[in-house]
């Protein structure tokens, strides 16, 4: 079996560099083209153990998540993934489901795999088990959900943002009675998808009394009846908050006859690839998955590299508005 020294040897660089090539560090790009060929030619494979053992760590990050089953969930797991896997580390996963009485005991199954670093997806800062780790001395890193505590980092989108300027683009095309199927008002980011619509109507002065908001509960099944419930209600234009709810809603719109766009402008949150086959093309607001995944993954990184030092940080990343013509003309 090739060693590290024959690695270096080979690709004519130092010991130090292929062990900080093997560690994810990035290094002149010729040298991590020489390594990289080097390793290829001598098949050379590091001894995860050994190395492990050696520094005290696990070379593995927890991730505790909310929802798995989520398109965004799925696809923000696997650049994650990627991103760990390139530095040389595993990702344990562990899932609550929404459910919040779960979240200790998936907590300390992470922690008894001793992770060298714990992810949270949408974990409510207020929750008894998320504020106990207030104390704990491991790289800690939020995602959808701001956690204010010193040394741990947050990364969120601008979802206020971007509802708002999807509501003040019906708004302004003459929609009045518009209608929201929305979230349960319990967490982060329930909350401030609603924020953005109530804002839009605050900021045009347009009275709030015209629009209409059903909550739902993440589910198809909730969109369907939030459609029923809305178009009943004599609305011109739909907005829907999430992905399983829109499916549900568009579900409806279909199997009643109404023309989107023209009868009914629609707008949704979270990209689907069918949007772009639909007639007329949807209005959606896509989150920045790919960026998302590879900033949580590079700053855990440096994080556990530099022994927690680091301050917290809020990271505000943007979403991506895909204006198409389901949104028309009242």
């Amino acid at each position: 079996m090739a060693t590290i020294h024959e690695v270096a040897k080979y690709a004519g660089v130092s010991v130090g560099s292929v062990s900080r090539y093997l560690n994810g560090y990035t290094l002149k790009e010729d040298n991590m083209k020489k390594i990289a060929e080097a390793i290829a030619a001598l098949n050379y494979k590091e001894n995860l153990l050994a190395k492990g053992l050696k520094s005290n760590q696990s070379l593995s990050v927890g991730l505790l998540m909310n929802n798995m089953q989520s398109n965004f969930s799925i696809s923000m797991v696997a650049k994650i993934e990627e991103e760990m896997e390139r530095a040389g580390y595993g990702l344990l996963l562990s899932g609550f489901q929404g459910n919040p009485s779960q979240v200790q005991r998936k907590i300390d199954f992470l922690l008894s795999r001793s992770v060298d670093g714990l992810i949270l997806f949408e974990a409510e800062q207020h929750w008894a088990e998320i504020q106990a780790l207030k104390g704990l001395d491991l790289p800690i890193l939020s995602i959808n959900t701001p956690v204010e505590f010193e040394k741990v980092d947050s990364i969120l989108v601008n979802d206020r943002q971007s509802t708002k300027e999807v509501i003040l683009r019906m708004l302004s095309l003459g929609h009045r009675k518009i209608g929201v199927i929305a979230a349960p008002q319990k967490d982060y980011v329930a909350k401030e998808r609603l924020s953005g619509v109530l804002a839009a109507f605050e900021e045009t002065d347009i009275s709030k009394e015209t629009l209409s908001v059903f909550y739902g509960d993440y589910s198809k099944e909730s969109g369907e009846k939030g459609a029923k419930f809305l178009i009943n209600e004599g609305i011109s234009a739909l907005f829907v908050c999430n992905y399983n709810m829109s499916l549900g809603a568009l579900q409806v719109i279909y199997e009643e006859g109404i023309q989107i766009g023209q009868e009914l402008s629609y707008a949704s949150y979270d990209y689907f690839e069918a949007s772009e086959i639909f007639s007329p093309k949807l209005t959606v607001i896509k989150q920045p998955i790919t960026e998302i995944g590879v900033l949580a993954g590079n700053r855990m990184l440096e994080r556990i590299r530099k022994k927690n030092q680091l301050t917290g940080e809020t990271l505000v990343l943007n979403n991506e508005i895909l204006w198409r013509e389901s949104i028309g003309r009242k």
